[in-house]
């Protein structure tokens, strides 16, 4: 089921700028406050840090991002991956929780190339090592 949010023009041209020449580590969406957008909320430079990403998904609503990780494949390279995160607090309402899982399919869509989703619903989830794995790391 959609929501008939949209996703904002922006999304996709960082999102290729993210893909295409790595220029951010993490990006952040939100739904607009006329709930008709998916819009970017906030960037990280290439190279912040992972609690930087964390510290900016906020307590009691819900969040989209694509983050940048750095994994280790089976023949013992490393490799960077794409992988989409859903934020949905525990602690939030009902009304995000269920505007934000019926918009996700519309970003998912729209942003090609990624492969792997994370669910996250309290700050306990978000562990590193967990989304290497989700990402394909051994």
């Amino acid at each position: 089921m959609s929501s008939g949010v949209q996703v904002n023009p922006d999304c996709l041209s960082e999102f290729e700028a993210m893909k295409i020449r790595s220029s951010y580590q993490y990006i952040i969406f939100k739904i607009s406050a006329d709930k008709k957008f998916i819009e970017i909320e906030a960037k990280g430079e290439k190279g912040a840090a992972f609690s930087e990403f964390t510290s900016k998904l906020p307590d009691g609503d819900c969040r989209y991002a694509v983050l940048d990780v750095e994994i280790n494949t089976k023949s013992g390279a490393t490799a960077n991956k794409l992988i989409f995160v859903a934020w949905s607090d525990d602690n939030a309402s009902v009304k995000p929780k269920m505007l934000y899982a019926s918009s996700k399919d519309a970003l998912k869509k729209a942003l090609t190339g990624i492969n792997e989703e994370y669910q996250a619903t309290e700050r306990g989830d978000l562990d590193f090592s967990e989304i290497q794995k989700k990402a394909g790391s051994v």
